[in-house]
């Protein structure tokens, strides 16, 4: 029987991962005895969702602390409704450039050498 896309057997092992729990348990009646090399690859897949994604920003400074919490709470919102990653997975950087170093820092490194993977580009250029 499936739920939410899992057996109950997924289900309880995933969520237990998910929970950071050792999954030693013997799930008979859920279709048998869990090996070791399941529960391996169940944490590490567990573990991947956990580790992404992340987002950074950089800005001019001149932003409150305030703004800066807003625009990242924001952001995080934005990409787990676009991902489906868990809010406790996203994270998200801001970073003050001063405009003197624009170019240098985030312009040439950011935004010309990556336009291939860059989709949203600025109205700008340098």
């Amino acid at each position: 029987m499936k739920d939410n896309g899992f057996s109950r057997r997924e289900f309880m092992v995933k969520g237990a991962v998910g929970l950071g729990l050792a999954v030693t348990v013997e799930l008979s009646g859920l279709g048998g005895v869990l090996n070791t090399h399941a529960v391996k690859a169940l944490a590490a897949e567990a573990a991947k969702e956990k580790a992404m994604p992340h987002v950074s920003v950089k800005l001019w400074p001149g932003r409150s602390e305030e703004d800066k919490k807003r625009l990242a709470e924001a952001i995080a919102d934005d990409v787990v409704r676009f991902t489906g990653a868990s809010p406790a997975s996203v994270s998200v950087s801001i970073e003050d450039i001063p405009s003197n170093e624009w170019k240098e820092r985030v312009y040439d490194p950011e935004i010309r050498d990556k336009a291939d993977i860059l989709y949203k580009k600025p109205g700008y250029s340098m």
